[in-house]
């Protein structure tokens, strides 16, 4: 029977109902943060319905870092232009905080789709694959062997993907111009990508769109940079074929040092366009 002319829930009850506890519910007593509507004579504490929106406020605000202090600090003063002003601050932290878990869940998704790639592939043997249309965020232009180049240009790709947000868990990877590659030239890079699942509103980056189509392609197992004789292959194949291929070579990490120890095992994707 209620003890109350208004209904009223006893401390297990509104702990149960607000997916707390009545230890959370005692202390904030105790700070003055958020009281019983009642406290009967043996001083037993009982809580209102109307209550349940206060606490569901506080829960929200303290998820979101919001010290206890300054919840309290809030509810002794509060009127609707400063919720209204609290609240479209929270929003703002709480769509940031969305689109960090996102990338994060983009991240995994594409590390778990690479993982079932390199379980289904067959290695040093050319396959036709087709495959979708894919963005890729592009280094400065390489279009050279040179060592300090090279480390120079993955440096400031892989630092602006990663100031921007571009990483979404693929190993970057470097095109290689057909032409060269045709003329045994298997050392010169063109471009270093980072594959993106979509384009980006900036204009601070090179865009390349690898088009949707059929392509010649072989998977390499061991270290990324010794893949002359994968590259060999494509030539020789392309040479001795009435074939036409795109105008350039792509290679992409499939598993690298985030999933393997041992350059031994990493696996590597190599493809061209069949035109």
């Amino acid at each position: 029977m209620q003890k109350f002319s208004t209904p009223t829930f006893t401390t297990g009850q509104f702990a149960k109902l607000c997916g707390t506890n009545k230890r959370t519910l005692i202390f904030y007593d105790e700070i003055g943060l958020f009281r019983p509507e009642k406290i009967d004579e043996q001083g037993y504490r009982y809580y209102s319905e109307q209550q349940c929106d206060i606490f569901s406020v506080i829960t929200a605000l303290k998820e979101l870092g919001m010290p206890l202090k300054s919840i309290k600090q809030f509810l002794d003063t509060r009127d609707s232009n400063q919720l209204l002003q609290l609240l479209e601050k929270k929003q703002l932290e709480v769509e940031k905080e969305m689109n960090r878990l996102k990338r994060i869940q983009q991240l995994i998704q594409t590390r778990i789709g690479l993982l079932h790639e390199a379980k289904k592939v067959h290695f040093d043997r050319l396959t036709v694959e087709t495959m979708p249309e894919e963005y890729m965020i592009l280094s400065a232009p390489i279009h050279s062997n040179d060592h300090e180049k090279i480390i120079h240009t993955i440096y400031h790709h892989l630092s602006n993907c990663i100031q921007h947000g571009w990483n979404e868990g693929y190993p970057y990877g470097a095109m290689l111009e057909t032409a060269l590659v045709l003329n045994g030239n298997y050392e010169q890079y063109a471009y270093f990508f980072t594959k993106i699942h979509q384009p980006p509103n900036s204009d601070e980056m090179l865009l390349h769109t690898k088009q949707a189509g059929t392509y010649l392609t072989a998977y390499l197992k061991g270290d990324y940079y010794q893949a002359d004789t994968i590259l060999e292959l494509f030539r020789t194949f392309i040479q001795t074929h009435p074939i036409r291929v795109g105008s350039y070579f792509y290679k992409e990490g499939i598993i690298d040092e985030v999933a393997e120890t041992c350059k031994d095992s990493f696996v590597t994707k190599i493809s061209v366009q069949l035109l």
